[in-house]
């Protein structure tokens, strides 16, 4: 496919979705980062999409405490940067006897 054009002459689908746009395209992320910081009601949102990037890189027996710092800052209620907007599931801790996410 060259020039958005698939073989056969039809057009290939532009890919629109959140994941394509601001996560793996560079600028797209870049962008969409200093959006959340540039409006203080979702700067604590880029907070924790940073702090969970960070958490991937971790070696694996950093990330207990780092799990656990994330859980303290950005999911419980009087947290520095509590994310409320976050779901129950999405906050829940991981099931008894599995390792943090």
């Amino acid at each position: 496919a060259q020039n958005g054009v698939a073989p056969g002459g039809g057009h290939l689908e532009e890919d629109t979705s959140f994941r394509w746009q601001c996560v793996e395209q560079p600028i797209g992320k870049l962008l969409f980062r200093r959006f959340l910081e540039g409006r203080p009601e979702l700067a604590a949102a880029g907070a924790l999409w940073a702090e969970l990037e960070a958490y991937e890189q971790c070696e694996e027996e950093e990330r207990a405490g780092a799990a656990a710092a994330i859980r303290s800052r950005f999911f419980t209620p009087g947290g520095a940067q509590h994310c409320a907007f976050l779901s129950a599931a999405a906050v829940a801790g991981p099931p008894a006897g599995e390792a943090p996410p």
